[in-house]
């Protein structure tokens, strides 16, 4: 047996309680190396005493009462499988290990690692060899808001929306989309007005949730750089646009989730301007990570913005930023002081607005202890609110339940673009590699937290899925394909559903409304799979089963399942049209409403970058 290969940790992913009374445990071995693995489990205060006589003299025994259940195993990737077993504590703790059997042995897996059973049976009695769950604690439970799981979002990109009030336009507005190859300091005069005009294109789409990137007073063109977090840019309008904003989209059921960059702000933040005069005799010089005086070690425009007349390198400056670009210095978050003014800010736009959600930028750049006590406060004034995070790798230390519900899932992001790629680099990653990283990231959160994540194609820090994959529009419906039938929540960034383009910040052009120009297959494609999405519960479940006897490295099938209800997707990545053996048991294309005929069971055919979706 593989003992390199086998791998458990106790109060962890691999140990989790999925509700007030369910515990979960997985536990890691070696791919085909195992053929099955038992949990002995019990109460570690739960002993029989037995009394027994010999000879006229009584002697007493104490035995530790346990159970033995078989373990399943789930999922596997090309190098591991992975098993997992759920158990309900009696008293709500347990110690518990693992029994392995390979073909060649069995082997105890406890707290202190793998014993030979076959020289150490009496390993069986050590208790203080098998791991151990204190106790069900109801903090331990991740609880995220009820309606997020639900959720199909859309995400904005407010300078580059609609222009619904000209009046706001700068001097240097352009012509709504009049430049394709845009950058961040175009201005086209995006604006709230335009955004509420359009609610009814979101509806009808079918998202039910918007997330906004910032909208808060700040020089550029992307907000990220905030002057006034309690003013809603000029340029886009009022604090009372918003608000009205916020109840038309609620009419219509959709949530709203704004932007909070608490990593940083912007140069011109009042804060930051009074640590730039007085250094650190600033009463708010430990809101910011300074390093020496004078803080500005540069030359600034006659804007009086960060101008360096040489370039800076890495570490240069006198304070500590976002990156390292001067004109976003970075928050301390845990001094009381702005820790203080930053969750007010929190609060203020949940308060007065109603707003349903928060997506924290750099949230992993910022202090655990600080989103403690930001979840404690927002939570205590709305206890529906959402919180997003924007981690781009695994995020298991902020889901735990004490911090975020959910982080932008980047982990589904890169494989969906690596199967369906045409670049050279990726032209190994076929569907067995796909099956593998989704497994992965299946068994990396508990399936009460999968269910919550924010799985994107593209947004305002990536390229666009069109210019991605090479403008195939075949393999970007096969993208949303992917993201819409599985776990978690869905993100359509404004735009990639009629065909806009381009590479990383260019990405942001403006939303196509004339028709004409709008790729409407494409968008039809998008609004259907939403519409499948809310109809059948699977398509939304954290279950797939990957049927790897009838895969090839460009035949994609896996079903989706939740309870009763069982969906088949096959997806065809070559060139070339494939036949297909299946089950009688096969009734329905969902996508096309075809009835399949039994004539139609045995063998059936997908075009070329195409797939199926059956019932």
């Amino acid at each position: 047996m593989n003992l390199h290969a086998i791998y458990h940790e106790a109060k962890s992913k691999y140990a989790y309680a999925l509700d007030a009374d369910t515990l979960n445990l997985r536990i890691r071995t070696a791919k085909g190396d195992v053929s099955s693995i038992s949990l002995i489990s019990g109460d570690p205060f739960n002993w029989v005493r037995t009394e027994m006589a010999s000879e006229g003299d009584f002697t007493q025994t104490h035995s530790w009462v346990n159970t033995s259940v078989d373990m399943a195993q789930d999922y596997s990737d090309s190098l591991y499988d992975y098993w997992l077993v759920s158990i309900k504590p009696d008293f709500k703790r347990t110690r518990y290990a693992f029994v392995l059997v390979s073909s060649e042995e069995t082997v105890f897996y406890g707290a202190h690692g793998a014993v030979s059973m076959k020289k150490h049976p009496e390993i069986v009695s050590s208790l203080n060899d098998y791991f151990n769950f204190p106790y069900l604690n109801h903090e331990d439970i991740f609880t995220a808001p009820t309606w997020v799981k639900d959720t199909v979002w859309y995400q904005i990109f407010p300078e580059r929306f609609a222009n619904g009030d000209q009046s706001l336009d700068k001097p240097s507005v352009l012509p709504w989309g009049s430049e394709k190859l845009v950058t961040n300091e175009m201005h086209f005069g995006g604006d709230l007005k335009g955004i509420i005009e359009h609610l009814d294109y979101i509806a009808e789409l079918g998202a039910t949730g918007i997330y906004f990137t910032p909208i808060f007073e700040a020089p550029t063109t992307h907000k990220y750089d905030t002057i006034d977090y309690f003013k809603i840019d000029p340029e886009f309008g009022t604090n009372a646009d918003f608000k009205r904003l916020v109840e038309e989209a609620h009419k219509r059921g959709i949530r709203v989730m704004l932007d909070a960059v608490f990593n940083h702000c912007g140069f011109k933040h009042p804060y930051f301007q009074d640590v730039v005069q007085k250094g650190y005799a600033s009463e708010y010089a430990e809101c910011f990570h300074l390093k020496a005086e004078p803080v500005l070690n540069f030359e600034l425009n006659k804007e009086g913005f960060p101008a360096p007349k040489k370039p800076l390198k890495a570490g240069d400056l006198n304070y500590e930023t976002f990156a390292f670009t001067p004109n976003m210095p970075k928050w301390r978050a845990t001094n009381p002081k702005a820790q203080e003014f930053l969750i007010s800010v929190a609060e203020y736009w949940i308060r007065e607005f109603d707003i349903d959600g928060w997506r924290l930028d750099v949230s992993n750049e910022v202090s655990h202890a600080f989103w403690r006590t930001f979840k404690e406060r927002v939570r205590a004034l709305k206890p529906d609110v959402f919180i997003l995070g924007e981690n781009w790798d695994d995020a298991t230390p902020w889901l735990r339940g004490d911090q975020f519900d959910s982080v932008m899932n980047y982990e589904f992001t890169y494989p969906v673009w690596h199967l369906l790629s045409c670049e050279p680099q990726y032209s190994d990653y076929d569907a067995f590699a796909y099956k593998d990283a989704m497994s992965r990231l299946i068994v990396s959160y508990p399936p009460n937290v999968g269910e919550n994540l924010f799985n994107l194609l593209d947004s305002h820090d990536t390229s666009r899925i069109h210019t991605l994959l090479d403008e195939d529009v075949r393999r970007v419906k096969l993208a949303f394909l992917l993201q819409m039938t599985f776990g978690g929540t869905p993100s359509v960034y404004y735009g990639s559903e009629v065909g806009l383009f381009g590479v990383h910040d260019g990405n942001r052009q403006c939303m196509i409304w004339d028709e004409a120009e709008q790729n409407l297959d494409l968008k039809a494609h998008v609004k259907q799979l939403i519409a499948l999405r809310k109809a059948h519960p699977e398509f939304k479940s954290m279950t797939v089963q990957w049927d790897e006897a009838r895969m090839t490295s460009d035949l994609l099938i896996f079903d989706k399942v939740e309870g009763t209800s069982r969906t088949k997707v096959l997806v065809n990545l070559s060139d070339a049209p494939v036949t297909v053996n299946l089950s009688k048991a096969v009734q329905l294309d969902l996508f096309t409403g075809e009835a399949l005929a039994d004539s139609d069971l045995t063998e059936l055919s997908i075009a070329p970058i195409s797939f199926r979706i059956l019932k």
